[in-house]
């Protein structure tokens, strides 16, 4: 299309008046106007000449508080969105939640011992069982070898599956490993080390939490050969540990087990009653256990001065 082009005439009016008339089409409409000066009508014939280029070459003529380089930027955007349903503002809100400045990315090692230095202040102050505190330690180590090298952002829902699923485990398994990890990946959110948390993603097996089998149990014989062993160790020192664990349920652990925070005022003979108390029980529920009539007689038989915390010390 060619440029549009305009005329300033020298005009008579029928009064015989002169007038400056600028004259010219704009996309086939004839524009005719008339000012009282020369000036005046040059100013118009240059703002319609500018008008037309810009309509010629697809520019517009607006007031920004953009740079000139923020509206040439903005400019090769909307060429680069065209064909595309969304707008701009859609890819930009896309952007700002998707997209991880580099200064908040955190290797998966740095985020595991931030992580676990927190969970140690709660094992200190029995808000977190020993063990609870061991399986986040494993399960963490066992994450960031499996995906040395890389950023917690990085982690896919994908990826995470196929990790939950190392070594054929069981659905409880991949369920505990799942929990595990998310309780880390929500703390990764908290710190703003990821947008979203990509375990909210990752399927998890429901109705499998109950699913217990009966225990294997021993015969008299057995039980009768157990404590014949205790008796003969240690002088009969580790008769109130097996006792209590083989007759009274009592939970046995190496370290930090209910067997070896139990103290002898738990054990109550006058009223035939064990009070397993909350920062005792595995669960950190209160319990009471019944105390059986051969339980009794071997508590009886070895004092309870032997408590079983040492009698645990003398079995390890």
């Amino acid at each position: 299309m060619k440029s549009q082009k305009f005329i300033v005439n020298r005009f008579i009016n029928r009064n015989g008046f002169v007038s400056w008339r600028v004259d010219g089409q704009l996309h086939g409409i004839r524009i005719r106007k008339n000012f009282k000066t020369k000036e005046e009508a040059a100013a118009e014939k240059a703002a319609l000449e500018i008008k037309a280029e810009q309509d010629l070459s697809g520019l517009r003529s607006i007031t920004t508080a953009l740079t000139v380089e923020q509206a040439r930027e903005a400019e090769a955007v909307f060429r680069r969105l065209e064909g595309r349903t969304q707008s701009l503002a859609y890819y930009v809100d896309y952007a700002l939640t998707n997209y991880r400045d580099p200064i908040h990315d955190r290797p998966i090692g740095e985020a595991a011992k931030d992580y676990l230095a927190l969970r140690a202040i709660d094992e200190q102050q029995a808000h977190l069982s020993h063990r609870q505190f061991t399986s986040f330690r494993c399960e963490l180590r066992a994450l960031e070898d499996a995906f040395r090298g890389k950023t917690v952002s990085e982690l896919t829902p994908a990826a995470l599956t196929d990790f939950f699923r190392r070594g054929l485990a069981s659905k409880k398994g991949y369920n505990n490993r799942r929990g595990l990890v998310s309780a880390f990946l929500k703390h990764c959110l908290l710190k703003d080390w990821i947008a979203a948390n990509p375990i909210d993603k990752v399927a998890h097996f429901r109705g499998i939490g109950h699913r217990r089998g009966s225990a294997p149990t021993l015969t008299a014989e057995q039980c009768s050969s157990i404590m014949a062993w205790a008796e003969n160790e240690h002088q009969g020192a580790l008769v109130p540990f097996v006792a209590l664990c083989l007759f009274a349920g009592i939970r046995p652990d190496h370290y930090q087990g209910e067997i070896s925070k139990l103290e002898p005022k738990h054990v109550r003979l006058d009223t035939g009653v064990i009070m397993i108390e909350p920062e005792v029980s595995k669960v950190r529920m209160k319990r009471a256990v019944t105390i059986q009539p051969n339980l009794e007689a071997w508590l009886t038989v070895q004092s309870l001065v032997e408590t079983p915390t040492s009698a645990l010390a003398c079995a390890s």
